[in-house]
């Protein structure tokens, strides 16, 4: 049969008539006993499901300062008695140690986001003071000699 050939069939559902009379069929059913629910089993309870945990700006914006900090210590800031940069590897050394505790605390409650920044920063600033640390440190510049007056 092709869709226009189909017949259509129109069942009445309505519960009274065209009088106001309640239909024998829909009487049939309200006469009828309700079924006794069957007793619902306990649920299982679902597995906890693993869901990924939102990005926080606050703690990429963390991490953020602490590379900075870094930097600031590994590029060297000046001395304000002689104006030369003084580097800080101590300090440097913590930020570093600061931040692989900081994933070792975290590990598995972080976002994509926030590991992935971590992890980034961590090699950058791990690679940066290994560099930094084994590289021969110069010899501070002697001073000339003091120019005789006289």
């Amino acid at each position: 049969m092709s869709e226009s050939e189909k017949p259509i069939k129109v069942v009445d559902r309505r519960l009274f008539t065209a009088d106001g009379q309640v239909r024998a069929e829909a009487q049939a059913e309200l006469a009828a006993p309700d079924p006794a629910p069957e007793p619902a089993a306990p649920a299982p309870e679902p597995a906890p499901a693993e869901v990924a945990p939102a990005t926080s700006p606050a703690f990429l914006r963390l991490l953020d300062m602490l590379a900075q900090t870094a930097a600031l210590y590994m590029e060297g800031f000046p001395d304000p008695a002689t104006g030369r940069r003084q580097v800080d590897l101590a300090g440097a050394r913590q930020i570093v140690d600061s931040l692989l505790a900081l994933r070792e605390k975290t590990r598995g409650r972080l976002s994509f986001e926030e590991s992935d920044a971590l992890e980034g920063l961590l090699g950058e600033l791990q690679l940066a003071f290994t560099r930094l640390a084994g590289a021969p440190q110069p010899k501070p510049p002697v001073p000339p000699p003091a120019a005789r007056r006289g």
